[in-house]
């Protein structure tokens, strides 16, 4: 069989397994246009969803793959060690014994979501056109071609040579999240809401560029969110446990959800007009040159 008809054509840049997690029957959910509210939400197939073709392909010349689908395999392998950290999490999440520990993620289980959260941050996009565009700005005689490729051999891993992957940019990223506290939000309902770029995060200020961010924000469930801070700011024993959000704090994470948001919501049922109040608001802070 020809190499092409063995590939995945059709790569999701937002995970199917993370999806899922918002969905009612882990086939379907709500999906919102953020930048036109008055639309009503459709029903879409997750599958269907946040996906590009080809889009970790390198090509040579005549077209052919450099290295065919091994980009998003490493993020399949990604997104299974992830899926599965993500299922123990809700299993102790309805375990009352849980709720008091002050240790609920292994080393493991930290560094899996940060690659995960990582992962997601630089495989948008966005993320590439922008390294693209950069290149082709600082060298005009680059072709789109080797502008796209150059992009994608030093952004993700391709996952051929492990000397050239531990130097790609997503690694280095990686990094800088690493050592941070970790609490994850329980909420009472399934309230919470992700979008096609589903991470929040506080950047440091400006003449701490190179450092943690202020804070990140991950929604994991339609009912649970993750926060990463820098460890130094957190009472060692929030540093590694669950805590309940309070409806403020929902609100908050819908409100920052949907500024972050590149095009789309998704929940598992329709928002509320309160829930719509919200996302409004936070479209609203966008200037129209964001959207």
């Amino acid at each position: 069989m020809p190499e092409n008809k063995q590939m995945t054509h059709s790569q999701h840049f937002i995970s199917k397994m993370y999806l899922r997690q918002f969905s009612a029957n882990k086939k379907n959910l709500y999906r919102y246009d953020a930048n036109d509210l008055d639309k009503p939400p459709e029903i879409r197939s997750i599958n269907k969803i946040c996906r590009e073709r080809d889009m970790y392909e390198p090509v040579y010349e005549d077209g052919s793959y450099v290295a065919p689908n091994h980009i998003e395999n490493r993020f399949g392998r990604i997104e299974t060690k992830t899926g599965k950290v993500i299922e123990a999490i809700k299993a102790k999440a309805q375990n009352d014994k849980c709720l008091s520990c002050t240790s609920i993620l292994s080393e493991e289980d930290k560094s899996t979501l940060i690659i995960f959260i990582t992962a997601l941050m630089f495989r948008d996009p966005n993320t590439i056109d922008l390294g693209i565009k950069s290149l082709q700005a600082s060298n005009p005689n680059m072709d789109l071609r080797e502008a796209r490729n150059f992009t994608l051999y030093n952004l993700l891993p391709l996952g051929v040579d492990r000397e050239w992957d531990e130097h790609t940019i997503i690694r280095t990223a990686t990094e800088r999240l690493c050592g941070m506290a970790f609490q994850i939000g329980i909420a009472d309902d399934d309230v919470i809401i992700t979008s096609d770029r589903p991470f929040v995060v506080w950047p440091p200020d400006e003449n701490e560029l190179y450092n943690r961010p202020k804070a990140v924000a991950f929604p994991l469930t339609s009912r649970l969110v993750l926060y990463l801070f820098p460890i130094e700011t957190v009472e060692p024993i929030g540093r590694n446990c669950f805590i309940r959000l309070t409806e403020e704090q929902v609100n908050d994470i819908q409100h920052n959800v949907a500024v972050y948001a590149r095009e789309w919501l998704f929940s598992r049922s329709p928002l509320t007009e309160e829930q719509i109040k919200i996302v409004r608001r936070a479209r609203e802070r966008l200037p129209k040159s964001a959207l």
